[in-house]
């Protein structure tokens, strides 16, 4: 079976967002082992504080992509004309598609 080119956005946003979900899971499990109590994060050391970069870059970087690019990317593999869907139709559509 021949791949049109939305199904290949869409894995490739697919690959995208797994790889930030990975980076994130990596540094949450780093932030667990760390077990950084309320006053730790006062006086961070450079490690702690970039491990906690890590974190919210990837976390903003996945709700962005996914958001933004995967979702879309998903309705129109599924043939739906996007262009005039606000983000908001966009995420109600998906829920009713399942």
């Amino acid at each position: 079976m021949k791949t049109n080119p939305e199904q290949l956005a869409l894995q490739h946003l697919h690959t995208v967002c797994q790889g930030h979900a990975d980076a994130l899971t990596e540094a949450l499990q780093d932030m667990q082992l760390r077990a950084l109590g309320a006053e730790d994060y006062t006086h961070l050391n450079k490690d702690d504080r970039r491990l906690l970069d890590q974190f919210a870059y990837r976390y903003t970087r996945l709700q962005d992509d996914m958001g933004a690019r995967l979702m879309p990317a998903v309705l129109q593999a599924l043939g739906e004309d996007i262009a005039p869907m606000s983000a908001i139709d966009r995420f109600a559509r998906l829920e009713q598609l399942g």
